[in-house]
């Protein structure tokens, strides 16, 4: 059997090759990447729900949604119902680089990257790596005297 910490270590290694892959073929980030197209699917957002959805702490948000503003992927602004929220938007830019006329090497490369596992494949994975999350996060410290 392979030892959690080598399953891990392989988990991390992953991690790094899809960054690298995401930044050098794509020229974003895995993390603005995914931001954007939950906004694509979900229309506008508050700041508060892609923190909660994403799993990524509010000052970090912050700095990802000021560089996608100043690259023209959002706008931001503040709901009328509530003055301290900020509601996110994709821009026109943003809607053709990802949907009407994206890149022929961004198509390129989403296409190679799904084609490394089946659908049953990708399917498992996900299962698993949801049952890896959630089993760490119960994974509790020992009491130390």
């Amino acid at each position: 059997m392979i030892s959690i910490n080598d399953l891990l270590y392989q988990l991390h290694l992953a991690d790094q090759a899809s960054t690298r892959l995401f930044e050098k073929r794509l020229g974003i980030s895995l993390t603005r990447y995914q931001m954007l197209q939950y906004l694509l699917s979900q229309g506008e957002s508050s700041q508060i729900a892609l923190k909660e959805i994403l799993g990524i702490d509010q000052a970090a948000l912050a700095r990802h949604f000021k560089i996608l503003e100043e690259e023209g992927y959002v706008t931001r602004q503040r709901n009328p119902l509530n003055q301290r929220e900020s509601i996110v938007a994709l821009t026109d830019f943003a809607r053709e680089q990802l949907l009407t006329h994206p890149p022929l090497h961004h198509l390129s490369t989403k296409e190679q990257m799904e084609s490394i596992l089946t659908a049953s494949e990708s399917k498992e994975l996900s299962r698993l790596l949801e049952k890896l999350v959630t089993g760490l996060e119960e994974v509790s410290p020992e009491n130390r005297k």
